[in-house]
């Protein structure tokens, strides 16, 4: 398993976190977009949809030649336009997917989640978009070593 293969497992795992969410805009309800990765570059100043996105920011491998570890953001952008309340709809969201991670802590049969599990918000928040971020640790596969053939390796060296 590779760290996109995480990332692409991810988000469709969250997609089915926020499968009944939506934001409600000038234009209507709009799902809330998931994406593997880093989020697409605006490339103009149409309205957009909230998001989450999935994006590998670091991996380790570790003395257990089991697995390695991946250091995930679970990143939100979420639209509300309410200039009392707005900042909610970014709290409840990122509340439920925290929560979510928490009860579903294995993807897709492969990775899984490794405590502890950070949430941050932006202190500069770009109204009417509410941002903030999860962090959490999840194990990927370890490649097995290849080149040398262990079961006799320095074996005649040991002999005394």
């Amino acid at each position: 398993m590779t760290i996109t293969t995480l990332m692409d497992n991810l988000a469709e795992f969250l997609r089915a976190a926020v499968k009944e969410y939506c934001t409600m805009q000038k234009t209507g309800e709009i799902p809330i977009e998931v994406y593997a990765g880093y989020p697409p570059i605006r490339t103009d100043s149409k309205e957009t949809a909230s998001f989450i996105y999935a994006l590998v920011i670091s991996a380790e491998d570790t003395a257990d030649e089991k697995l390695s570890t991946a250091t995930v953001e679970i990143g939100f952008s979420i639209y509300d336009d309410d200039k009392t309340d707005g900042w909610r709809s970014l709290f409840n969201l990122l509340e439920h997917i925290r929560q979510y991670i928490l009860k579903h802590r294995c993807v897709t049969g492969i990775s899984r989640l490794e405590l502890p599990v950070k949430v941050k918000i932006a202190d500069e928040q770009p109204y009417p978009q509410w941002q903030g971020s999860i962090t959490a640790i999840y194990t990927i596969g370890h490649p097995q070593e290849e080149g040398i053939y262990y079961d006799d390796y320095g074996a005649e060296s040991i002999e005394v």
